[in-house]
């Protein structure tokens, strides 16, 4: 019976902390929660293999006009799997980013 005992009163406990848990979620304010949800979806593009140019252009900082104006010149690795819109592979543009590495004059040797 000692067992039993020392059992509900862990879940009393629990159900103790549950219960603050729940009161602090709907403390929450939904539009709050809303637009950090929006901000998270808006990045997930950083997860993905394959970019759009909107993506390319968020993810390197640029606008999409210099990421066309990349890809018309043939300066930035793409795709053009049906001849008009173009995708980035998102491992191939850090390699990209990489190449066009500045080193700063004090550390040149």
């Amino acid at each position: 019976m000692g067992t039993s005992n020392i059992e509900i009163s862990i879940l009393k406990k629990r159900l103790e902390l549950l219960e603050m848990k729940i009161g602090e979620l709907n403390s929450i304010n939904p539009e709050i929660l809303n637009e950090r949800l929006a901000k998270i979806e808006e990045k997930l593009y950083v997860v993905k293999e394959m970019l759009t140019t909107e993506e390319a252009s968020k993810y390197l900082g640029i606008s999409q006009s210099q990421i066309y104006k990349l890809t018309m010149n043939m300066q930035i690795p793409h795709f053009k799997p049906k001849g008009k819109t173009i995708y980035f592979n998102r491992q191939e543009l850090l390699r990209w980013m990489r190449k066009n590495h500045v080193v700063p004059a004090k550390q040149k040797k």
